[in-house]
């Protein structure tokens, strides 16, 4: 009822500002930076990122390099997060694919923590923003090719889209290795439309479920604002399962590559 009461003295106005303000402020905090028509200003979006990047540097390359024989707290979280990528990132096809763990689990904690970061009031959800994440799903793509020719050999690697002991071979290789090469170009759009999808829904049905709110009266905040928060809550186990899918594909993609001829 107090809560209520709260609402109630609240304008309109207000209330969508709140509600709404995570959206409104991306160009909140603005830098103007241009290079000829090219626009490169450093805006919320882009603090936030970098924010990102700096808390994934300190969990992943400052912590591994200040171990001690009795660890804390925050030791516990870098050998766990470590543990973690050894067991269920690396060598997802086979041992060489151990090589590139280290770089999918930077992935992973470094999605994992931008979306945790989306989730505080007045920060950014960055991993929503469909250009940054079909630019580390791009990032995949190029790696993997490169993993695979360089492994194989150009020629053996796309040698390899075709299957062999194909029926009317001359007819079918030609089709079946275009299919191969929509799949190759599929991989990373998926990656990256799945998460910017699945981020970018849980805040929606957040901010929707509030903004019942404004159209209905403060009185509604009684069923909406505890929705929200069961919500809410679930987007924190979004945020784990997503970081971890993108970081797992990613491997196996390259793996997969990698052993492209057996």
């Amino acid at each position: 009822m107090g809560f209520k009461l709260v609402l109630a003295q609240v304008s309109q106005e207000e209330l969508r500002h709140e509600i709404l303000h995570t959206w409104e402020a991306r160009d909140a905090w603005k830098i103007p930076l241009q290079i000829g028509s090219i626009d490169i200003s450093i805006n919320k979006a882009v603090w936030f990122l970098f924010l990102g990047a700096a808390l994934t540097f300190l969990i992943l390359f400052i912590g591994s390099r200040a171990l001690k024989n009795r660890p804390g707290a925050y030791q516990v979280i870098v050998e766990d997060t470590y543990g973690f990528g050894r067991e269920f990132l690396g060598g997802q096809v086979g041992q060489e694919g151990m090589k590139w763990f280290p770089y999918t689990l930077s992935l992973f904690v470094f999605i994992l923590v931008l979306n945790i970061i989306g989730l505080f009031p007045n920060s950014y959800p960055v991993t929503s923003n469909i250009s940054f994440t079909l630019v580390l799903a791009l990032l995949t793509f190029i790696l993997t090719q490169y993993m695979g020719i360089k492994k194989n050999g150009a020629g053996k690697y796309f040698k390899s889209w075709t299957p062999p002991n194909l029926p009317a071979k001359f007819i079918m290789a030609p089709f079946m290795w275009f299919l191969h090469l929509i799949q190759e170009f599929s991989k990373p759009l998926t990656l990256g439309l799945r998460l910017y999808a699945n981020i970018l829904a849980g805040h929606l049905i957040i901010f929707v479920f509030l903004g019942l709110i404004l159209y209905f009266g403060s009185f509604l905040a009684i069923v909406s604002v505890p929705m929200a928060v069961v919500f809410f809550a679930f987007e924190i186990f979004v945020a784990i399962l997503q970081a971890y899918i993108f970081a797992i594909l990613t491997q196996v993609y390259i793996e997969l590559a990698i052993y492209a001829e057996h």
